[in-house]
């Protein structure tokens, strides 16, 4: 029955250990346990208490595969298949570390004498080495998934709150929209279909670029085109739109979705001008893109420009996320009209 079960457990690792051995701890722990011995063997060699013979070598190589290697990875092995079964005990995991490291102490030992005539035997001290191994390649180990555990929850969290401020979608621009293709939808049926099509393209690429962090230039401008069209269709003549950017940048990458919600805000703060116009330049920085976006309208007061946005999402989300960007900023001036400045590291 106990072989049995051995053999289902072995087989089972064996299925389980392509993916096991993916593990960073797989990869790192081999080779600190190898550098450990070697400068252990070589501190032996430099202080004259051991020397360079065929002998000394194939003890420190029997010292790094039994003492080491076999009982780090055979427990971890076993922990990381108690784990896949949902088996997560921390003082079991301890006592399989202390466990197996005991051992490797024993198969160490065993050969050691058996190898060699002058090797001592460590006798009971064994089992205090096991538990003092053990314990502190798990711990370590501990620590080390911890703090790995902590930095990928806060990575998470930063894409969600990105992802989040990203598809707040401004209400007053779905409104406004479908306001448009229903006074055009009887008058001016062809003009109504337009809109609602640059509509469908706008909220279907919000959908498409969710798990994007960076989408082409180019990509952002043919939405910027498209949100511009239903903004048109609404303002007609009243609107125009000057664009400055060189053939050069449009291969460059940005954040989805963080130009329009800059437009947008400065067509709803000047929805009553006579006549509206955006400029809209790009130019390249050392470590990233400068977008300038400027309008003819009435500007920023005064509690904008002091706190950085207004009492809309909009440039308030703008913020957020460039933000989190890193080495990236956004400037709010008045210069004939409300000027938004964006320094994007990429």
């Amino acid at each position: 029955m106990g072989f049995d079960c051995f053999l289902l457990w072995f087989n089972n690792l064996q299925k389980e250990a392509p993916i096991m051995l993916k593990h960073p701890f797989y990869k790192y722990s081999f080779f600190i346990l190898l550098i450990v011995d070697i400068a252990y063997a070589l501190g032996l060699i430099i202080a004259n208490s051991a020397p360079l013979t065929g002998g000394s070598a194939l003890a420190a190589t029997v010292w790094f595969i039994t003492f080491y290697w076999v009982p780090v990875w055979s427990a971890a092995a076993v922990i990381f298949y108690l784990r896949n079964k949902h088996i997560n005990k921390t003082a079991l995991e301890w006592l399989i570390a202390v466990v197996f490291m005991a051992l490797g102490n024993v198969l160490t030992d065993v050969l050691l004498t058996l190898l060699f005539d002058g090797h001592k035997s460590m006798g009971i001290f064994v089992v205090f080495n096991g538990l003092l191994w053990g314990s502190c390649i798990y711990l370590t180990s501990i620590f080390i998934e911890s703090k790995k555990r902590v930095t990928a929850e806060k990575h998470a969290l930063k894409q969600a709150q990105l992802a989040t401020l990203r598809y707040q979608l401004n209400p007053h621009f779905m409104f406004n929209s479908l306001n448009t293709i229903s006074a055009y939808i009887h008058t001016k049926p062809d003009l109504a279909d337009e809109v609602l099509h640059e509509l469908a393209d706008i909220l279907r690429y919000s959908l498409d670029t969710a798990e994007q962090q960076q989408i082409p230039l180019q990509q952002e401008l043919t939405i910027i085109e498209k949100y511009l069209n239903i903004e048109k269709a609404r303002f007609g003549d009243k609107l125009k739109v000057n664009y400055h950017i060189p053939n050069t940048l449009k291969n460059k990458t940005l954040p989805p979705l963080l130009i329009q919600p800059i437009i947008e805000n400065a067509i709803k703060h000047n929805a009553k001008q006579t006549s509206l116009t955006l400029n809209i330049t790009l130019s390249e920085l050392s470590n990233g893109v400068k977008i300038v976006i400027s309008d003819n309208g009435k500007g920023f007061t005064d509690d904008v420009l002091k706190c950085g946005y207004g009492k809309g999402i909009g440039m308030k989300n703008i913020m957020l996320r460039v933000n989190q960007l890193g080495q990236s900023k956004v400037l709010l001036s008045n210069d004939n009209g409300a000027v938004v400045t964006l320094e994007l590291a990429l």
